[in-house]
């Protein structure tokens, strides 16, 4: 299992993240009608009669409000970062083998009157998930008279790309910004969320859970960025990942400058010899020198924005990336100072 997985299994250990995935992001009306403070969690390995073990990602029980029978409602979680078709089939194992295990657990436990036990599925891939929600829509049609008999196991799916920036911005829960993190491809979106986690988890009563991040950060999520490794032999704290990532945007951007003129420089001189030689005389040499130089400089300062855009917006339109190319150097230096304050590509052109 990957660094990720483990990350989110590490994550809804927490009580405080099922408790928000249940009340801000699931919000359905049986939500209401459990008690989210008495949130215990339990095994989710269990054995099946055959002594195969079985294993869930991680497993919730609550008691119902108002004392009724059964006492429990259990939630268990799957936890996929890509489409898998046979997750109703799979569910519906880990369903089974759950009553199993607790019918064997609990001897008093009358099989006519079980708990009720809802899956629920959090998908943080980039494909869509085109896998079916409900296990009885998979099986094949046989008589309308047969139909009583077509098995029935539904799950809550949570894809997190579902949810619009709006949405997320509007809770103050870390599992919005968990979801937001997963979005992010750029060096600001991380800066916004990280500023997020430091308000919305409290340090002396979330310790756990924030070094649970601390750890995603460092291990997950700036490495997904491409971001240079700081080298540090202790995960950084959220407070200190925002200012070293605020320190290291200067930097980079200055390695970035720093490496166009470089190449600019280089070109402009080989251009300009070219040149030189092809006028063959100490003018022309002169004159194309400085052609060359003042055209290399251009073409330097023009793959610089390009880098830019490309690692805050992603891959450009090739009507973008000539509008860069084409443009005199007052454009281009115009177009790289909006570049941080931009939302869209369009913003950094004035459209």
């Amino acid at each position: 299992m990957g660094q990720h997985d483990l990350s989110y299994r590490l994550f809804f250990t927490h009580r405080r993240m099922i408790q928000d995935l249940l009340r801000d992001i699931v919000g359905e009306r049986w939500v209401e009608l459990i008690d989210l403070d008495t949130g215990e969690q339990v095994n989710a390995s269990f054995v099946s009669p055959r002594h195969e073990n079985r294993e869930s990602d991680v497993i919730w029980k609550f008691r119902r409000k108002g004392g009724e029978e059964p006492v429990y409602v259990y939630i268990l979680m799957e936890f996929q970062s890509r489409p898998d078709l046979s997750m109703p089939v799979r569910l519906m194992g880990y369903v089974s083998h759950f009553y199993q295990s607790l019918k064997a657990n609990h001897p008093g436990t009358e099989w006519r009157n079980l708990p009720l036990v809802i899956p629920v599925v959090v998908y943080n891939g980039v494909e869509p998930w085109n896998v079916a929600t409900d296990l009885g829509s998979m099986i094949g049609v046989l008589d309308p008279s047969a139909e009583l008999y077509r098995p029935q196991l539904r799950y809550r799916l949570i894809d997190e790309a579902s949810f619009s920036r709006e949405e997320l911005a509007a809770l103050d829960s870390p599992v919005a910004d968990l979801f937001w993190l997963e979005r992010s491809r750029d060096w600001s979106d991380v800066r916004t969320s990280i500023h997020r986690l430091q308000k919305s988890i409290v340090p002396t009563a979330d310790d756990s859970l924030r070094r649970a991040f601390e750890t995603w950060l460092q291990k997950v999520v700036l490495p997904r960025l491409g971001l240079p490794e700081e080298g540090a032999s202790v995960t950084p704290t959220l407070e200190e990942f925002e200012t070293m990532l605020a320190e290291s945007i200067d930097r980079w951007n200055r390695e970035l400058r720093e490496e166009g003129v470089q190449e600019g420089l280089q070109k402009g001189l080989q251009k300009g010899l070219e040149k030189g030689l092809e006028k063959g005389l100490e003018k022309g040499l002169q004159k194309g020198l400085q052609e060359g130089l003042q055209e290399g400089l251009l073409q330097g300062e023009a793959r610089i924005l390009l880098r830019l855009l490309r690692l805050k917006f992603g891959p450009l339109e090739p009507e973008t990336e000539e509008r860069v190319r084409s443009a005199d150097a007052e454009r281009l230096v115009e177009w790289s100072e909006r570049v941080l304050g931009a939302e869209r590509v369009g913003d950094v052109f004035g459209d």
